[in-house]
Protein backbone atom coordinates (compact mmCIF):
# COMPACT_ATOMS: atom_id res chain seq x y z
CA UNK A 1 0.00 0.00 0.00
CA UNK A 2 0.84 3.58 -1.15
CA UNK A 3 0.68 4.91 2.68
CA UNK A 4 2.50 7.82 4.27
CA UNK A 5 2.07 6.58 7.44
CA UNK A 6 0.17 5.31 10.06
CA UNK A 7 -0.93 6.87 13.18
CA UNK A 8 -2.17 5.07 16.37
CA UNK A 9 -4.92 7.43 18.17
CA UNK A 10 -2.49 7.92 21.15
CA UNK A 11 0.13 10.61 19.64
CA UNK A 12 -0.61 13.73 17.61
CA UNK A 13 -0.03 13.45 13.79
CA UNK A 14 3.55 14.01 12.41
CA UNK A 15 4.17 15.95 9.30
CA UNK A 16 5.24 14.95 6.26
CA UNK A 17 8.75 15.95 5.20
CA UNK A 18 6.86 18.45 3.23
CA UNK A 19 5.19 19.91 5.26
CA UNK A 20 7.87 20.12 8.38
CA UNK A 21 10.30 21.71 5.39
CA UNK A 22 7.57 24.48 4.74
CA UNK A 23 5.97 24.58 8.07
CA UNK A 24 8.37 23.45 11.01
CA UNK A 25 11.72 23.36 9.27
CA UNK A 26 14.78 21.62 10.95
CA UNK A 27 18.60 22.94 10.74
CA UNK A 28 18.68 20.51 7.36
CA UNK A 29 16.08 21.69 6.07
CA UNK A 30 16.44 25.13 6.72
CA UNK A 31 20.08 24.62 5.16
CA UNK A 32 18.65 22.84 2.32
CA UNK A 33 15.75 25.87 1.52
CA UNK A 34 18.73 28.92 1.51
CA UNK A 35 20.49 26.60 -0.82
CA UNK A 36 17.55 26.74 -3.20
CA UNK A 37 17.08 30.91 -2.99
CA UNK A 38 18.28 31.09 -6.53
CA UNK A 39 15.23 28.84 -7.79
CA UNK A 40 12.98 30.66 -5.71
CA UNK A 41 13.76 33.96 -6.93
CA UNK A 42 13.29 32.50 -10.58
CA UNK A 43 10.36 30.82 -9.74
CA UNK A 44 8.88 34.31 -8.11
CA UNK A 45 10.18 36.50 -11.16
CA UNK A 46 8.25 34.00 -13.58
CA UNK A 47 5.22 34.18 -11.20
CA UNK A 48 5.50 37.94 -11.37
CA UNK A 49 5.56 38.18 -15.14
CA UNK A 50 2.75 35.92 -15.66
CA UNK A 51 0.37 38.03 -13.63
CA UNK A 52 1.38 41.04 -15.83
CA UNK A 53 1.26 40.13 -19.15
CA UNK A 54 -2.54 39.90 -20.28
CA UNK A 55 -5.49 42.75 -19.74
CA UNK A 56 -7.88 42.62 -17.20
CA UNK A 57 -11.24 40.68 -18.94
CA UNK A 58 -14.21 42.17 -17.25
CA UNK A 59 -17.63 39.66 -17.42
CA UNK A 60 -20.87 40.88 -17.22
CA UNK A 61 -21.92 39.14 -13.19
CA UNK A 62 -20.40 39.62 -10.34
CA UNK A 63 -16.86 37.20 -10.07
CA UNK A 64 -15.49 36.36 -6.58
CA UNK A 65 -12.52 34.50 -6.30
CA UNK A 66 -11.13 32.83 -3.32
CA UNK A 67 -7.79 31.41 -3.13
CA UNK A 68 -4.43 31.74 -0.97
CA UNK A 69 -0.54 32.14 -1.81
CA UNK A 70 0.89 29.63 0.11
CA UNK A 71 0.39 25.14 -0.68
CA UNK A 72 -2.91 24.01 0.02
CA UNK A 73 -4.90 22.77 2.67
CA UNK A 74 -6.34 26.14 3.55
CA UNK A 75 -9.95 26.08 3.92
CA UNK A 76 -10.76 27.45 -0.58
CA UNK A 77 -13.23 24.48 -0.85
CA UNK A 78 -15.52 25.18 2.25
CA UNK A 79 -14.64 28.75 2.18
CA UNK A 80 -16.53 28.50 -1.13
CA UNK A 81 -19.57 26.28 -0.31
CA UNK A 82 -20.26 28.74 2.70
CA UNK A 83 -19.87 31.71 -0.13
CA UNK A 84 -22.40 29.72 -2.83
CA UNK A 85 -24.74 28.88 0.54
CA UNK A 86 -25.36 32.62 0.86
CA UNK A 87 -26.19 32.91 -2.23
CA UNK A 88 -28.41 30.25 -3.27
CA UNK A 89 -31.94 31.42 -2.80
CA UNK A 90 -31.07 34.33 -4.96
CA UNK A 91 -28.66 33.62 -7.28
CA UNK A 92 -27.76 30.78 -9.75
CA UNK A 93 -24.59 30.10 -8.38
CA UNK A 94 -21.49 28.22 -10.68
CA UNK A 95 -18.24 27.24 -9.12
CA UNK A 96 -15.32 27.04 -11.65
CA UNK A 97 -12.25 25.55 -11.00
CA UNK A 98 -9.12 23.37 -12.36
CA UNK A 99 -10.32 20.07 -11.21
CA UNK A 100 -7.21 18.59 -10.17
CA UNK A 101 -5.59 15.25 -10.31
CA UNK A 102 -8.55 14.41 -12.37
CA UNK A 103 -8.57 11.93 -15.41
CA UNK A 104 -10.31 14.36 -18.11
CA UNK A 105 -8.71 17.45 -20.47
CA UNK A 106 -10.09 20.68 -20.97
CA UNK A 107 -13.75 22.26 -20.01
CA UNK A 108 -16.09 19.43 -18.30
CA UNK A 109 -19.47 20.51 -16.80
CA UNK A 110 -20.20 19.23 -13.95
CA UNK A 111 -22.98 19.61 -12.36
CA UNK A 112 -26.06 21.89 -14.40
CA UNK A 113 -29.14 21.83 -11.64
CA UNK A 114 -29.55 18.82 -9.14
CA UNK A 115 -27.19 15.89 -9.90
CA UNK A 116 -23.80 15.75 -11.24
CA UNK A 117 -23.29 14.71 -14.93
CA UNK A 118 -19.82 12.55 -14.44
CA UNK A 119 -18.47 10.61 -12.01
CA UNK A 120 -15.35 11.86 -9.62
CA UNK A 121 -12.55 10.29 -12.58
CA UNK A 122 -13.70 12.71 -14.58
CA UNK A 123 -14.33 15.77 -12.36
CA UNK A 124 -11.75 15.59 -9.41
CA UNK A 125 -12.44 15.05 -5.78
CA UNK A 126 -13.12 18.73 -5.30
CA UNK A 127 -15.29 19.18 -7.67
CA UNK A 128 -17.64 16.79 -7.02
CA UNK A 129 -17.77 17.95 -3.23
CA UNK A 130 -19.42 20.76 -4.73
CA UNK A 131 -21.37 18.99 -7.45
CA UNK A 132 -23.02 16.53 -4.33
CA UNK A 133 -23.72 19.94 -2.37
CA UNK A 134 -27.89 20.81 -3.53
CA UNK A 135 -26.91 24.14 -2.69
CA UNK A 136 -24.82 24.64 -5.44
CA UNK A 137 -26.39 24.95 -8.78
CA UNK A 138 -23.30 24.46 -11.03
CA UNK A 139 -20.00 22.93 -11.22
CA UNK A 140 -17.26 23.56 -14.01
CA UNK A 141 -13.86 22.48 -14.19
CA UNK A 142 -11.38 23.57 -16.80
CA UNK A 143 -7.54 24.90 -16.78
CA UNK A 144 -9.04 27.76 -18.70
CA UNK A 145 -10.30 29.90 -16.31
CA UNK A 146 -11.67 32.29 -18.71
CA UNK A 147 -13.39 29.28 -21.57
CA UNK A 148 -15.20 28.00 -17.28
CA UNK A 149 -16.68 31.19 -16.84
CA UNK A 150 -17.82 32.05 -20.28
CA UNK A 151 -19.92 28.43 -20.30
CA UNK A 152 -20.98 29.24 -17.18
CA UNK A 153 -22.58 32.40 -18.20
CA UNK A 154 -24.24 30.53 -20.90
CA UNK A 155 -25.89 27.78 -18.80
CA UNK A 156 -27.04 30.82 -17.20
CA UNK A 157 -24.77 31.56 -13.75
CA UNK A 158 -25.89 34.76 -11.89
CA UNK A 159 -22.53 34.29 -9.72
CA UNK A 160 -19.85 32.25 -10.70
CA UNK A 161 -17.02 31.92 -7.86
CA UNK A 162 -13.36 30.85 -9.09
CA UNK A 163 -12.02 28.42 -6.72
CA UNK A 164 -8.15 29.24 -6.35
CA UNK A 165 -8.39 32.07 -8.44
CA UNK A 166 -5.84 34.32 -7.05
CA UNK A 167 -3.26 34.38 -9.42
CA UNK A 168 -5.59 34.63 -12.99
CA UNK A 169 -4.97 38.65 -11.96
CA UNK A 170 -6.01 39.06 -15.61
CA UNK A 171 -9.56 38.29 -14.59
CA UNK A 172 -11.96 41.20 -13.18
CA UNK A 173 -13.20 40.18 -9.88
CA UNK A 174 -13.31 40.61 -6.43
CA UNK A 175 -10.39 38.84 -4.58
CA UNK A 176 -10.21 37.05 -1.01
CA UNK A 177 -7.39 35.65 0.20
CA UNK A 178 -7.55 33.02 2.94
CA UNK A 179 -4.56 33.35 5.43
CA UNK A 180 -4.73 30.07 7.50
CA UNK A 181 -3.57 29.77 11.16
CA UNK A 182 -0.59 28.16 10.47
CA UNK A 183 2.37 30.03 8.45
CA UNK A 184 4.80 28.85 6.66
CA UNK A 185 8.56 29.37 8.42
CA UNK A 186 10.29 31.19 5.91
CA UNK A 187 8.64 34.43 3.45
CA UNK A 188 10.28 32.60 0.26
CA UNK A 189 8.25 31.11 -3.14
CA UNK A 190 8.69 27.82 -4.02
CA UNK A 191 10.84 25.97 -3.59
CA UNK A 192 12.46 27.59 -1.02
CA UNK A 193 9.23 28.74 0.80
CA UNK A 194 5.45 27.75 0.87
CA UNK A 195 4.34 30.59 -1.17
CA UNK A 196 3.52 30.47 -4.68
CA UNK A 197 3.17 34.13 -5.54
CA UNK A 198 5.83 36.55 -3.70
CA UNK A 199 4.14 37.59 0.22
CA UNK A 200 3.67 41.29 -0.94
CA UNK A 201 1.10 40.11 -3.17
CA UNK A 202 -0.95 39.72 -0.32
CA UNK A 203 -1.92 43.51 -0.62
CA UNK A 204 -3.31 42.90 -4.00
CA UNK A 205 -6.53 41.54 -2.54
CA UNK A 206 -9.37 43.21 -2.07
CA UNK A 207 -10.29 41.10 1.37
CA UNK A 208 -7.84 38.96 3.06
CA UNK A 209 -10.31 36.32 4.82
CA UNK A 210 -7.96 35.06 8.54
CA UNK A 211 -9.16 31.65 9.57
CA UNK A 212 -10.11 31.83 13.47
CA UNK A 213 -11.44 35.96 13.09
CA UNK A 214 -13.46 36.25 9.83
CA UNK A 215 -13.88 32.26 9.42
CA UNK A 216 -14.12 29.91 11.54
CA UNK A 217 -14.22 25.89 11.47
CA UNK A 218 -16.74 23.72 12.59
CA UNK A 219 -16.12 20.11 12.52
CA UNK A 220 -18.11 17.42 13.95
CA UNK A 221 -17.97 13.91 14.47
CA UNK A 222 -19.16 11.10 16.96
CA UNK A 223 -17.01 8.40 18.67
CA UNK A 224 -16.96 5.07 16.89
CA UNK A 225 -14.34 2.46 18.32
CA UNK A 226 -15.88 0.42 15.58
CA UNK A 227 -14.44 2.90 12.50
CA UNK A 228 -10.40 3.64 11.38
CA UNK A 229 -10.29 6.93 9.97
CA UNK A 230 -8.42 7.63 6.57
CA UNK A 231 -7.97 10.43 4.87
CA UNK A 232 -5.99 12.15 1.85
CA UNK A 233 -5.93 15.66 2.50
CA UNK A 234 -3.18 18.42 2.35
CA UNK A 235 -3.27 19.23 6.14
CA UNK A 236 -4.14 15.69 8.24
CA UNK A 237 -3.06 17.10 11.72
CA UNK A 238 -6.32 19.52 11.36
CA UNK A 239 -8.31 16.55 12.38
CA UNK A 240 -6.36 15.89 15.60
CA UNK A 241 -9.87 16.45 17.78
CA UNK A 242 -11.36 13.25 16.01
CA UNK A 243 -8.47 11.03 16.59
CA UNK A 244 -9.23 9.52 20.30
CA UNK A 245 -12.72 8.51 18.82
CA UNK A 246 -11.89 5.92 16.48
CA UNK A 247 -9.49 2.88 16.58
CA UNK A 248 -6.60 4.00 13.86
CA UNK A 249 -5.98 6.69 11.67
CA UNK A 250 -4.22 6.25 7.97
CA UNK A 251 -2.92 8.85 5.98
CA UNK A 252 -2.66 9.21 2.00
CA UNK A 253 -1.10 11.81 0.20
CA UNK A 254 -3.26 14.50 -1.08
CA UNK A 255 -6.45 13.74 -3.71
CA UNK A 256 -4.77 9.56 -3.67
CA UNK A 257 -6.91 7.70 -5.11
CA UNK A 258 -8.67 5.15 -2.98
CA UNK A 259 -8.82 1.46 -3.97
CA UNK A 260 -11.75 -0.63 -2.32
CA UNK A 261 -9.28 -3.86 -1.63
CA UNK A 262 -6.53 -1.81 0.54
CA UNK A 263 -9.53 0.17 2.68
CA UNK A 264 -10.99 -3.49 3.14
CA UNK A 265 -7.95 -4.75 4.02
CA UNK A 266 -7.45 -1.85 6.65
CA UNK A 267 -10.46 -1.95 8.12
CA UNK A 268 -10.04 -5.89 8.46
CA UNK A 269 -6.71 -5.41 10.32
CA UNK A 270 -8.06 -3.44 13.01
CA UNK A 271 -11.35 -5.48 13.30
CA UNK A 272 -13.55 -2.30 12.12
CA UNK A 273 -16.34 -2.17 9.80
CA UNK A 274 -16.66 1.79 9.33
CA UNK A 275 -14.73 4.32 7.82
CA UNK A 276 -14.09 7.76 9.20
CA UNK A 277 -14.03 10.26 6.25
CA UNK A 278 -13.84 14.05 5.61
CA UNK A 279 -16.57 14.80 2.77
CA UNK A 280 -13.61 15.10 -0.17
CA UNK A 281 -12.74 11.43 0.82
CA UNK A 282 -16.19 10.62 0.69
CA UNK A 283 -16.33 11.52 -2.75
CA UNK A 284 -14.27 9.17 -4.00
CA UNK A 285 -15.72 6.35 -1.43
CA UNK A 286 -19.33 6.52 -1.75
CA UNK A 287 -20.39 3.78 -4.23
CA UNK A 288 -17.72 1.27 -2.98
CA UNK A 289 -20.11 0.02 -1.15
CA UNK A 290 -18.41 0.25 2.26
CA UNK A 291 -19.83 1.77 5.71
CA UNK A 292 -19.01 5.20 5.84
CA UNK A 293 -18.80 8.25 8.76
CA UNK A 294 -18.77 11.53 7.79
CA UNK A 295 -16.85 14.49 9.84
CA UNK A 296 -19.13 16.92 8.75
CA UNK A 297 -17.75 20.31 8.61
CA UNK A 298 -19.24 23.91 8.46
CA UNK A 299 -17.81 27.37 8.19
CA UNK A 300 -18.95 30.21 9.71
CA UNK A 301 -18.63 33.81 7.95
CA UNK A 302 -18.23 36.55 10.41
CA UNK A 303 -19.94 39.55 9.91
CA UNK A 304 -17.58 41.76 8.30
CA UNK A 305 -16.32 39.53 5.62
CA UNK A 306 -20.14 38.37 4.82
CA UNK A 307 -20.73 42.22 4.83
CA UNK A 308 -17.74 42.67 2.06
CA UNK A 309 -19.21 39.29 0.17
CA UNK A 310 -22.67 41.38 -0.32
CA UNK A 311 -21.32 44.37 -0.67
CA UNK A 312 -19.34 43.53 -3.90
CA UNK A 313 -22.41 41.91 -5.36
CA UNK A 314 -24.63 44.11 -4.76
CA UNK A 315 -22.95 46.40 -7.41
CA UNK A 316 -24.25 44.03 -10.30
Amino acid sequence: MNLPFYLKTQRKPKMSWLDRYFFEPNLAQKILAFALLPFSLLYALVAVLNTKVRRKLKFNAPIISVGNLTLGGNGKTPVCKAIAHLFAPTKCVFIVLRGYKRKSKGLVVVKNGKEPLCDVDISGDEAMEYALDERVFGVIVSENRVQGIEKALNLGATLILLDDGFSKRFIKKFDILLESVQKPHFDFTLPSGAYRLPKCFAKKADFIAREGEDFVRHSRASENKNAILVTAIAKPFRLYEHFSKIKACYFFADHYKFQKNELEALLKKHHCDTLMLTFKDFVKVRKMGLKTQLIELDIELKDEFKKAILAFVEKF
